[in-house]
């Protein structure tokens, strides 16, 4: 399916930044997903942390998803839980669950910057970007490994956009075949050089090409994280009832 896009834009015309973009957020071929994730901490001296994750997401609409994600482990995150509600027109809702506190915390679009549990993810970088957040353009094909990638430049839709995030630029390398994003690179709002990106690995899952391994690392505090997706499962009929503050507080 994503070859035979990517063929039909060829023969009519070389696909823009937004074009590529948006094939790329949208893939087709799963309804829902649920997933282990081990989210690896590793500081500046060589140090790790490693925390333990069970993720479930699903599709509503076409351009509409929700995303749940439960730690496991070690004790003093455990039950910790993060919801992710997308909306296609208006803000997405990102609810933060501590069992400690025993209260959910709706994260603001002035927090969606903020490192995701201590990772150097960002609340923004979990789940789907946002398509129309970013200004987008095509730049000169590169390779990422031995895979031909399209490199597209984004830049913040507005300047509302550029402060939540904290981002003042992404550029990203989309693998032209199975149109997933293989690596990025962050800039801050100054315009330096802030975090990387690289997918090591991408998998064929159910006929639908997953990011199976992730690793951000901050390049102004040393400091990385590494997200390993395991037992990737997809179309599992997930209840919508397990994307609720009520699931996100009592995990049932």
């Amino acid at each position: 399916m994503l070859l035979i896009f990517f063929i039909n834009l060829m023969n009519a015309q070389e696909p823009t930044g937004y074009e590529i973009m948006k094939q790329s957020l949208n893939k087709t071929g799963w309804q829902d997903m649920q997933a282990d994730l081990e989210l690896i901490l590793t500081n500046a001296r060589g140090e790790t942390r490693v925390r333990k994750i069970v993720m479930y997401s699903r599709k509503r609409t076409e351009n509409e998803s929700d995303m749940l994600m439960r730690f496991t482990a070690p004790a003093d995150v455990r039950g910790t839980s993060f919801l992710v509600i997308e909306h296609e027109k208006g803000e997405d809702e990102r609810y933060l669950y501590l069992p400690a506190l025993r209260r959910i915390k709706r994260i603001a679009s002035s927090g969606k910057g903020g490192n995701f549990m201590s990772s150097d993810f960002t609340y923004y970088d979990i789940g789907k970007p946002e398509l129309d957040d970013w200004k987008y353009e095509r730049l000169e094909d590169e390779k990422v490994g031995d895979r031909v990638c399209f490199k597209i430049s984004c830049l913040p839709a507005n300047e509302q956009i550029e402060k939540d995030t904290g981002y003042g630029k992404i550029i990203r390398w989309i693998d032209q075949e199975r149109l997933v994003s293989l690596k990025a690179v962050y800039y801050d709002r100054a315009l330096r050089e802030w975090k990387t990106l690289d997918i090591p690995r991408v998998e064929l899952i159910g006929g639908v090409w997953f990011q199976t391994d992730m690793i951000m690392k901050d390049v102004q505090t040393g400091h990385q994280s590494e997200m390993i997706f395991k037992n990737v499962k997809i179309n599992q009929n997930i209840p919508a009832q397990f994307f609720s503050q009520r699931f996100l507080q009592r995990g049932k």
